[in-house]
């Protein structure tokens, strides 16, 4: 069976996706809305002796109103590599180590968060979050599980000055592919981000990730990225991203442009 690896975060975008977040204090702000459209280069062996590359270009529409906000993201991916990793899996032991590409639709995630406790006087907010991820990749052609995932987290955050803080912790049901057991996994992000003047900031993403199956490894994975804001409406972001684990790939660039209205 021909499968491939996508990496950890893209989640960044992270997460999902843009996986990371933006440097705003908590507040109820009036509905507004944005569109961003990334690319993502990643690469790494998974613990095999061949690399599996990945370029994932996520299209991402997101929309707040008071203290919900809600996010889709439809990616297009092309992956090349031997066919024994699986997305956001990693190695799974079998399939063929001859390189090959496939390209197509990947997963399309939908996210829903309610902002359940701010503190405007300290910066502090408490925000309750749902994900799905739908199995909307060809598992035929390895770009993904064939299967949907469904997760729930909690995010505490605090802006002191000029510094973001947040931390995320979550749980994610994974449904499992003909022949292949995934167990359900405890995710977390830790993220740090620091404004710099008006229009540019600097920040710091984690990722982890339990193991997916029982012979596998946790996925442990940096992004850094630097954050420029050409005017109310436009802004640009560049990552540079470091994988841990097996599970995780070796390393990986991106950027991404963002519309807000």
């Amino acid at each position: 069976m021909n499968k491939r690896i996508i990496g950890a975060a893209l989640a960044l975008g992270m997460a999902g996706m843009c996986l990371l977040p933006t440097a705003r204090a908590a507040t109820t702000a009036p509905s507004s809305g944005s569109v961003s459209l990334s690319a993502f280069y990643l690469t790494g062996k998974y613990g095999h002796a061949k690399r599996t590359d990945i370029f994932y270009v996520p299209f991402t529409a997101r929309y707040h109103t008071g203290r919900f906000s809600f996010s889709a993201s439809l990616p297009w991916l092309r992956v090349s590599g031997p066919g024994n990793v699986l997305p956001n899996i990693g190695s799974v032991g079998t399939g063929s180590n001859v390189r090959s590409s496939h390209s197509g639709m990947g997963d399309i995630r939908l996210g829903a968060d309610y902002r359940f406790w701010n503190d405007s006087s300290d910066g502090m907010a408490l925000t309750l979050g749902a994900r799905v991820k739908l199995g909307t990749a060809d598992h035929a052609a390895g770009l993904g599980t064939g299967k949907n995932d469904y997760g729930l987290q909690v995010r505490l955050s605090r802006v002191v000055g000029k510094w973001y803080l947040a931390g995320t912790a979550g749980y994610r049901e994974q449904g499992s592919p003909a022949g292949l057991h995934l167990r359900n996994v405890a995710y977390g992000q830790l993220d740090i981000i620091r404004t710099l003047g008006h229009h540019n900031s600097l920040g710091l993403s984690t990722f982890y990730n339990q193991a997916s199956l029982a012979t596998g490894t946790t996925r442990l994975m940096s992004a850094a990225y630097f954050t420029h804001h050409m005017d109310r409406d436009w802004s640009a972001t560049f990552y540079l991203m470091k994988g841990y684990t097996r599970s995780s790939p070796d390393v990986g660039a991106g950027a991404s442009i963002r519309y807000g209205f």
